[in-house]
């Protein structure tokens, strides 16, 4: 059932996976895992399974596993393809490793992440993180990659499945999205397309808890929601919540959280220059958050993104005084 342009699971399988197409399904979790599964042309049996993403953590990872063994009679986790290197998505690597020896599959900057978790925290901290940064939830246990694929690379899996990654810079260095091209039904010529869209677009539910979420580069972000809202497809799947049947206006609402954020903080300069933590008060006074030390490293990096973006665009300038860096709006934007 769709409602909202939102797909509604009427039929989820008894074991939590729920299903696309006969081969593409999802695995709903703090972070959605996708599935790719090819049966095996001599053995009706066996099934060779891709995931998308590998979850949060180990919990998580020993969950989807007994899933999966419940959900075919015998098969074989060939590999994971990780959209990038964030904890939440890499953090049950190491599990699925240890239980089937899978191949991990990523982008050559995100693999630098995936086998030294820690540069997740030093990049988003700025530099040796606090001890608060080096827990689960942001450092994954480490796992090599066995495979770097292209961020536009294109793999035939089989002769009903394709798989395009579609490159998704900005919330992180070289994320990609992962396109699968497959039947509509067995034996039919119909194809469907499934975007696996990573955190290059956040979700109604994400955006309502989180107005600002985590970006490392926000020109990026915003060109690759762009990629997103051009990118013809059946179902698209962000990461974190529902799915979608049509992009449009999930793609506005994404903008606008960008657009909002900006002008948040130039309505802060134009009060008269302020320090980075005068417009990261002023941000999250504005937005009602009780800030945390979490939110502090986070929503702190990513406005540090924002301010480097208004800088770069030429909508910003800074200065020091007093042995203190304040930004402000260039004397030419006040006229």
């Amino acid at each position: 059932m769709i409602k909202n342009n939102t797909l509604i699971f009427d039929t989820p399988s008894p074991n939590g996976i729920y299903w696309l197409s006969p081969n593409i399904a999802v695995f709903p979790s703090h972070t959605n895992v996708g599935i790719i599964a090819i049966p095996d042309n001599s053995n009706s049996s066996k099934t060779d399974i891709y995931l998308i993403d590998a979850g949060p953590d180990k919990s998580v990872a020993e969950t989807i596993y007994e899933a999966l063994t419940k959900e075919f009679k015998d098969f074989t986790l060939k590999g994971i393809f990780d959209t990038h290197s964030h904890a939440d998505h890499t953090g049950g690597n190491a599990e699925f490793i240890r239980r089937t020896g899978c191949k991990i599959y990523a982008t050559q900057k995100e693999k630098s992440s995936i086998e030294t978790p820690e540069l997740q925290s030093a990049v988003s901290y700025g530099a040796f993180p606090l001890p608060e940064y080096m827990a689960t939830y942001y450092l994954a246990e480490p796992s090599l990659v066995d495979q770097v694929i292209k961020s536009d690379e294109v793999i035939k899996l089989s002769d009903d499945v394709t798989i395009e990654c579609v490159p998704l810079p900005g919330h992180y260095f070289e994320m990609v999205g992962i396109l699968c091209h497959v039947r509509k039904e067995k034996d039919s010529p119909d194809k469907l397309n499934i975007f696996f869209t990573s955190d290059g677009i956040f979700t109604r539910t994400m955006l309502t808890k989180y107005w600002i979420p985590f970006l490392y580069n926000v020109k990026q972000f915003k060109e690759s929601l762009d990629v997103i809202k051009t990118t013809a497809a059946d179902y698209y799947v962000p990461s974190h919540g529902e799915v979608y049947t049509e992009i449009s206006a999930l793609y506005e609402l994404n903008m606008l959280s960008v657009i909002q954020n900006e002008e948040t903080i130039l309505n802060c300069l134009k009060e008269g220059p302020k320090t980075f933590e005068d417009i990261l008060k002023y941000i999250a006074d504005n937005n009602e958050m009780s800030m945390r030390l979490s939110q502090f490293m986070l929503v702190g990096s990513t406005i540090r993104s924002y301010i480097t973006y208004l800088y770069n665009e030429q909508k910003i300038t800074w200065h020091f005084k007093n042995n203190k860096m304040y930004w402000k709006i260039p004397e030419r934007e006040k006229a």
